[in-house]
């Protein structure tokens, strides 16, 4: 009787967390979504709303070399230089977009480092954003 008391217990927490899991790795649902070609110094601009404040991004890509992408971003008027890799954990830049008094923490902008074209010297680049939700006010 208490070994099927146990058995029920760990199926049941087996289940639970199997249920989180697969909640915790659902897609997130974009509210921006562009699939980018760059060539080397070519500017790509997105101008969106950020809770009625209009806001600009500029970015583009000067160097490709060892594999490594030279991206430079401006978000707001602040620049920010990095190197994306097309491996699983250097291929992405995520940037934060919600300032420091909103409501959903969730808002944020990924780059995402795809390929690197060798004979065009075009880079496939992913980008996508999350605006902040409206408060349920």
């Amino acid at each position: 009787m208490l070994q099927v008391g146990i058995c029920r217990y760990f199926c049941a927490l087996f289940i639970a967390l199997a249920l989180g899991v697969q909640a915790y790795g659902a897609k997130p649902a974009w509210d921006m979504q562009e699939q980018l070609s760059l060539k080397k110094d070519e500017i790509y601009t997105q101008e969106f709303l950020l809770l009625g404040v209009p806001k600009t991004l500029k970015l583009y890509w000067t160097l490709y070399k060892n594999y490594g992408l030279v991206v430079h971003l401006q978000y707001d008027r602040f620049p920010y230089q990095f190197v994306l890799y097309t491996d699983y954990k250097r291929k992405s830049f995520t940037l934060p977009l919600s300032q420091g008094q909103d409501i959903d923490k969730t808002a944020y902008l990924l780059l995402s480092f795809q390929d690197f074209d060798e004979q065009e010297k075009i880079a496939q680049l992913g980008l996508f954003i999350m605006l902040p939700k409206k408060s349920p006010n």
